[in-house]
């Protein structure tokens, strides 16, 4: 109990006895001290002023949050305090009154306010291939493995930056996955510098735990390889002022990707351009529609000023997702093409490659997903270069945001058919950020 409540309190008790005793001297003879003792008002008042004594020395016998203290949370509540009323205590029992203070712990009285937010996210699965299962050099095998694990660090730096680091246990390998920094720079200017997914498309934002199906489409597999095109740079981002969601993005890249870039000079720069629009067609419908550009040197000539490689992508989704009926149905269709042309000298023929993949998702419960995918690689394709279509079906059970179970049925048609079947379980731990739209 604060002082300021104990002073308020003595006066009131004070201000009742003198009005007690003005109201008897004005319409009764005198009273004796013995009449005084025995009114109703005077006892009442002073068993109240007993019972705040022996509270307040309880309560300074022993700290706050202590069995047998009296108060066993410091953010309780007096009797006959409102809500509104309780102030937000910090670690001690201070209220500051500031919702910064939901970073201290009440349990062990340690500040959280300088740790950034932390999160791990795992990957077990077991797969099964009707072929490659006598070669130990497989990248994928018949088996039980770990297939990721990604450690991530979060945080608000000070007031103008905010920080993300993510790594990667893959492979009895560790490594740095993502590191950048996001800056406001005005009211519709923001900057991101580091390593990083670029925004090229859809798919290549997605880390591994949320892709969509399992495996990454084939498309983006065969052009940028398996980690997608993670580069180091700078991306500049503005949201144009129209009647929808619209953002326009320019990266200037390091241009380390091995499939399409990988020059060997110091100045070989890539330069990236990114549109993303979106609309809400009803309450319960949207519609994106995204598109992508990205040119840079190669060394497929060791450097020659001819060496350039290009890729162009388009991508568009459908989202219907009830606002009030039907809370637990959503449909997602996503439809997304890739091209790239690579430059590779006056005595070779250029490489050209591309494709396209569809997809559908639906969630028919609350828990429960059936999704279906067609990947096809083999547009514009160059001579030497294998067409491919894949057939993908898989069912999930989701039992909460932070744990999902995926059995995913795959049929390749390549050189040689190929059967799939993979079973994966998906947890995450912590705090973790939200996914993108």
């Amino acid at each position: 109990m604060s002082l300021m409540r104990i002073i308020a309190l003595c006066w009131l008790f004070t201000a009742g006895v003198t009005g007690a005793q003005a109201q008897d001297h004005s319409k009764q003879p005198p009273s004796t001290p013995s009449a005084l003792e025995e009114s109703s008002e005077y006892i009442e008042l002073k068993e109240r002023v007993k019972r705040m004594e022996r509270r307040i020395k309880k309560m300074e016998g022993q700290p706050l949050g202590t069995p047998g203290s009296g108060i066993t949370d410091p953010t309780a509540a007096f009797p006959g305090t409102s809500p509104s009323q309780v102030p937000v205590t910090a670690s001690g029992g201070r209220a500051t009154g500031s919702s910064a203070d939901s970073a201290f712990s009440t349990a062990t009285g340690l500040s959280r306010t300088f740790n950034p937010a932390i999160s791990v996210n795992g990957l077990f699965q077991g797969t099964y291939r009707s072929r490659e299962n006598n070669n130990p050099n497989a990248e994928v095998k018949t088996g039980l493995n770990v297939q990721e694990i990604e450690l991530q660090f979060s945080a608000n730096v000070d007031k103008w930056l905010r920080a993300n680091i993510r790594f990667t246990f893959e492979d009895d390998e560790f490594e740095l996955e993502e590191a950048f920094v996001d800056v406001l720079l005005m009211n519709r200017l923001a900057l991101r510098a580091g390593q990083f997914y670029t925004h090229f498309g859809k798919h290549n934002l997605l880390h591994t735990h949320q892709f969509p199906f399992i495996d990454a489409p084939l498309v983006n597999q065969e052009i940028f390889g398996g980690e997608g095109l993670l580069e180091e740079g700078a991306s500049l981002s503005y949201l144009v002022p129209v009647p929808w969601y619209s953002e326009l993005i320019f990266e200037f890249l390091e241009g380390g990707n091995e499939n399409i870039f990988n020059a060997p000079l110091n100045d070989d720069f890539a330069y990236l351009f990114h549109t993303k629009n979106l609309w809400d067609l009803d309450e319960d419908t949207t519609l994106e529609v995204g598109g992508s550009y990205v040119t840079g040197r190669n060394g497929t000539t060791g450097g020659a000023e001819h060496s350039q490689s290009q890729a162009a992508g388009a991508n568009l989704t459908v989202k219907w997702k009830p606002a009030q009926r039907l809370r637990y149905q959503t449909l997602v269709w996503q439809t997304e093409y890739l091209g790239a042309w690579q430059e590779t000298g006056p005595a070779t023929p250029d490489e050209n490659k591309g494709g396209i993949y569809s997809y559908l998702q639906y969630q028919f419960q609350e828990r429960w997903w059936l999704q279906g995918r067609y990947d096809y690689f083999g547009l514009h394709r160059s001579a030497g270069i294998n067409e491919k279509h894949r057939y993908s079906a898989l069912v999930g059970y989701v039992p909460s945001e932070f744990s999902g179970l995926r059995l995913q049925y795959s049929f390749l048609d390549d050189l040689r058919d190929e059967h799939q079947l993979i079973l994966q379980l998906n947890f995450s731990l912590g705090s973790h950020p939200a996914h993108l739209y």
